[in-house]
C-alpha cells in the first residue's frame, strides 16, 4: 500500500493531521505495558502493537478516506487480525484479549469459529502493507506461576487483567490524540503520603475532644492494632471488631500506612450498599479532602458529580476508590470493555472489604477464587472488616491482637434478650410493645411484615423497605437521626436493609430471629456509643424468613440457641456459625467457576451477579422523578441520564407488576424500565410501592 496508514481521521482536517497507524500501535503498546506490568510484564506491548494491525487492509484505509466521519472500526473488522496473528504465534490468550477490545471478551469456542472464519484477513492486512516488524515480535516470557498454571479460572482473571491494560490504553491514547494530544487531566492529586499526613492529623484532632467512654478506648486501641499491624508484609488481614469499633477510619488508617510502607499504588475501600457508602465517602472526604475520593456506583448524581470523579471512575485512576461489592467482583468476571477497563488498577493497592459477612453464600468459590488470585499474583493486600467475621481464607493474619478481649469490653452496652420459647409473638402484641418506648426500632425478615407492624404501631411509626426507593430511604434515614440526635419520639420498622453498615443509634432494638449475623448487626444499631444500656429484643415472627440462604441461616442460628452457642457478644460464635452456614450451602450456585475453566468470558459475565435480578425496575414517582423520565422518552438513554434515575428505581416482584399493567398503570420507558403511567398514584410517602387492593388513582381523577 503506498497510501500513509492511519489510525484516527480528523472530519474536516488535512491528512497530516489524522493520527498515523504506526504511531498508534507504539503508544498503545508502551502505555498497555505500563500498566501491565506488575502482572504481565512485555504482554502489555505485545498486545498495543498488534491490537489494531487490521486497520493495515486496504478496506479499513479506503473506508476511513472515503467517510471519516464513519465509525470505520465497526464497519470493517480489523480486530479479527491481530487476534489470527496472535493464534498463530501461538499466543492464545492475547488473542482473546485483541479479539476482544472493541466488543468485550469472548467465550472460548465463539472465537475459535470466528477466527477460523477470519484467516483470510491476516494475509489481505500483509499484502496491504503491514510491516513485518510490527508482526516479527519475540513472544514475552508468561510470568513463573503461570507457566505451571493448570487453572484456567486462573488464566481467565490473568487474561481480563491484560484485557484491561489494553483497553484502558487504547481509549487513554484514542482520547488523547482527538483533544490535540493533550493529556485529560485530573488535577493535582495527593500522594498517599500526604493523604495519610492528612488522616493522621484529622484523627489526632478526633481523638483529643473524644470523651472517655469504653466505646473511644476500643477505637483508640484497636487504631493503635491497625497502625502496627500495617508494617507487616503484604497479605490478607482481618479486622474484627464489635459494631461502633471505628472500623471505616481504622481501616483506611491500616490501608494507608501499609500502602506507604510497601510501596503500593492506591487504596480501594468496598462496600455492600448504597446505603451507606455515601456516608463513607462523606466521612472520608472530611478526613482526607474532596481531591483524593473517588466514588464509583450507581447512586452518584451526574449533576454534582465532579469531573475527577466522572473521569477517574471510569479506569480508577485516583489514590482513593470507594465502590460497591457490585461494581468490583461483577468487573472481576466482567467481559464488556467499560467494567474491565479499570481492572489492572487493584493490582498492587490495598482492598478493604467492608461487612464482608454480606457477601453472597452462593458465590462465595468464586468471590474466594479472585480474593486469594490478586494476593498472590498481583500484590494486593486484603483487609476484611466485619463484627461478624466468617472464615473466607486461609492464613489471614488479625490486626486487633485479642478480638474477644474487645467484644468483651464493650458487652455491657447492649443486652441481648434472646426468646424464652419457640412461641411466635402476635403482631398485634408485638406493636403494642413498641409503643410503650419513646424510642425504638424493629427489624422483620420480610417487606409485608414490615408495612403491617408499622401499621399496627401507629400513625406516627416511620418505615423503612426495599419497596421504597434508595432517594426515599435516605430522606427517612436522616429524619430518624435527626430525631434521635433531639431526644424526640421516633419509632422505626423496617427490613434487614437498616443493619449492616447503617449509622443509626436507637436504645431499644427489636429483631424477629433470623441469621446470626443479622442478630448481631441489629444489636449493632442499639446503643452504639455506649452511654447507657440498650436492650436488643430477638422474637419469634409469625412469618418465617423467605425461603433461600436467610431462611437457611435463621434454622442454623436457632439451632445454636437451642444448644445454648449463640452469644452475640464473642467472636467465637460466628467462626462457628459461618463454618456450619457454608458446610450447608452452595457456594456455587450459578456454576460460575466451571465457566471460568472453561475460558467461556461472555458466558462468566452472564453468570455472575452479585444480586439477585429478581423483579423489574420500576420507577418511583418521587421527587422530580417525572422530568427524569421525559428526558430519556425525548433523547434516549444514555450513562448520566440513567445514573439520575438510579435512585429512583425500585425492583418489583413480577406479581406487583402484572397487577400495575392489568389496571393500567404501568408503561415501559425506551424498553428499559417501567414508569407510572399519569394519574395512578402506587407510591406513597409512607409505603413506598406498598398499596393494598386495586391501584390508587389520583385523588383529581376520581372526581367524574
Amino acid at each position: 500500500m503506498q497510501l500513509t496508514p492511519y489510525a484516527h481521521s480528523l472530519p474536516g482536517q488535512p491528512m497530516e493531521t489524522w493520527q498515523p497507524l504506526d504511531k498508534h500501535l507504539i503508544e498503545t503498546g508502551e502505555m498497555a505495558d505500563t500498566f501491565s506490568e506488575p502482572f504481565a510484564p512485555g504482554w502489555g506491548r505485545l498486545v498495543g502493537l498488534w491490537h489494531d494491525v487490521g486497520k493495515y487492509q486496504r478496506a479499513f484505509q479506503e473506508r476511513i478516506r472515503k467517510d471519516p466521519e464513519a465509525h470505520v472500526s465497526q464497519r470493517v473488522d480489523h480486530s479479527s487480525v491481530g487476534a489470527v496473528l496472535a493464534r498463530e504465534r501461538g499466543a492464545a490468550m492475547a488473542a482473546f484479549v485483541i479479539a476482544g477490545h472493541h466488543g468485550g471478551l469472548p467465550n472460548g469456542e465463539d472465537l475459535r469459529d470466528r477466527l477460523h472464519d477470519k484467516r483470510h484477513l491476516l494475509a489481505e492486512a500483509r499484502r496491504d502493507g503491514m510491516p513485518p516488524q510490527i508482526e516479527d515480535q519475540a513472544l514475552p516470557a508468561k510470568p513463573s506461576w503461570l507457566a505451571t498454571c493448570h487453572d484456567g479460572a486462573g488464566l481467565s482473571l490473568w487474561t481480563r487483567f491484560l484485557f484491561s491494560a489494553l483497553v484502558d490504553a487504547d481509549f487513554l491514547g484514542t482520547e488523547r490524540f482527538y483533544a490535540g494530544g493533550v493529556e485529560r487531566h485530573l488535577g493535582v492529586r495527593p500522594s498517599l503520603a500526604e493523604l495519610k499526613a492528612r488522616l493522621d492529623s484529622h484523627l489526632a484532632t478526633k481523638t483529643a475532644g473524644a470523651e472517655r467512654t469504653a466505646v473511644n478506648d476500643l477505637r483508640a486501641r484497636v487504631l493503635a492494632a491497625a497502625r502496627e499491624s500495617a508494617r507487616l508484609d503484604p497479605g490478607a488481614f482481618s479486622l474484627t471488631v464489635p459494631t461502633g469499633g471505628g472500623k471505616t477510619l481504622t481501616s483506611l488508617s491500616f490501608a494507608l500506612d501499609h500502602a506507604v510502607r510497601h510501596n503500593l499504588r492506591r487504596v480501594i475501600v468496598v462496600i455492600p450498599y448504597t446505603s451507606i457508602i455515601e456516608q463513607t465517602a462523606k466521612t472520608y472526604r472530611e478526613a482526607l479532602g474532596g481531591d483524593a475520593v473517588v466514588e464509583h456506583h450507581t447512586n452518584v448524581d451526574p449533576d454534582n458529580e465532579t469531573r475527577m470523579n466522572r473521569l477517574a471512575s471510569e479506569n480508577w485512576d485516583a489514590p482513593v476508590i470507594v465502590t460497591t461489592s457490585v461494581q468490583f467482583f461483577e468487573s472481576l468476571y466482567a467481559s464488556r470493555t467499560s467494567r474491565c477497563r479499570k481492572l489492572h488498577r487493584i493490582a498492587c493497592s490495598v482492598v478493604v472489604f467492608d461487612e464482608v459477612q454480606t457477601f453472597p453464600v452462593g458465590l462465595l468459590a468464586p468471590v474466594k477464587h479472585v480474593l486469594w488470585e490478586l494476593g498472590t499474583h498481583y500484590g494486593v493486600t486484603t483487609v476484611f472488616c466485619t463484627a461478624t467475621q466468617p472464615a473466607l481464607m486461609a492464613d489471614v493474619r488479625e490486626i486487633v491482637h485479642n478480638p474477644e478481649e474487645e467484644f468483651a469490653a464493650v458487652a455491657g452496652r447492649c443486652e441481648v434478650l434472646l426468646p424464652k420459647n419457640e412461641e411466635p409473638v402476635r403482631w398485634e402484641s408485638l406493636a403494642d410493645e413498641l409503643r410503650q418506648h419513646e424510642q425504638v426500632m424493629a427489624i422483620v425478615n420480610r417487606r409485608d411484615d414490615a408495612q403491617l407492624l408499622a401499621e399496627l404501631t401507629g400513625e406516627d411509626c416511620l418505615h423503612l423497605s426495599a419497596r421504597m426507593c434508595a432517594a426515599h430511604r435516605s430522606e427517612i434515614l436522616e429524619d430518624v437521626r435527626e430525631r434521635l440526635r433531639a431526644g424526640a419520639r421516633c419509632r422505626l420498622v423496617a427490613t434487614q436493609l437498616v443493619e449492616a453498615g447503617v449509622d443509626i443509634d436507637f436504645p431499644e432494638v427489636y429483631r424477629a430471629f433470623a441469621g446470626a449475623d443479622s442478630l448481631a448487626q441489629a444489636a449493632g444499631r442499639c446503643n452504639r456509643e455506649g452511654k447507657g444500656i440498650g436492650r436488643l429484643h430477638v422474637f419469634i415472627a409469625p412469618t418465617p424468613p423467605p425461603r433461600g440462604i436467610l431462611r437457611t441461616a435463621a434454622e442454623l442460628a436457632r439451632t445454636m440457641w437451642k444448644q445454648g452457642k449463640l452469644d452475640l457478644h464473642t467472636a467465637a460464635t460466628f467462626q462457628e456459625y459461618f463454618a456450619r452456614l457454608y458446610e450447608y450451602s452452595d457456594q456455587d450456585t450459578a456454576g460460575v467457576m466451571a465457566a471460568a475453566r472453561g475460558l467461556k468470558f461472555a458466558e462468566v459475565a452472564r453468570l455472575f451477579r452479585m444480586i439477585d435480578d429478581a423483579g423489574e425496575p420500576v420507577v418511583a414517582p418521587y421527587e422530580n422523578w417525572a422530568w427524569k423520565v421525559e428526558d430519556i422518552r425525548r433523547r434516549g438513554i444514555s450513562r448520566d441520564r440513567m445514573r439520575r434515575l438510579q435512585p429512583l428505581m425500585v425492583n418489583l416482584y413480577r406479581q406487583e407488576i402484572e397487577t400495575l399493567l392489568t389496571a393500567g398503570a404501568l408503561e415501559k420507558v425506551a424498553e428499559s424500565f417501567w414508569a407510572i403511567t399519569p394519574g395512578f398514584r402506587p407510591y406513597s410517602q409512607r409505603w413506598g410501592f406498598g398499596w393494598q387492593g386495586p391501584v390508587p388513582r389520583e385523588p383529581e381523577d376520581l372526581i367524574a
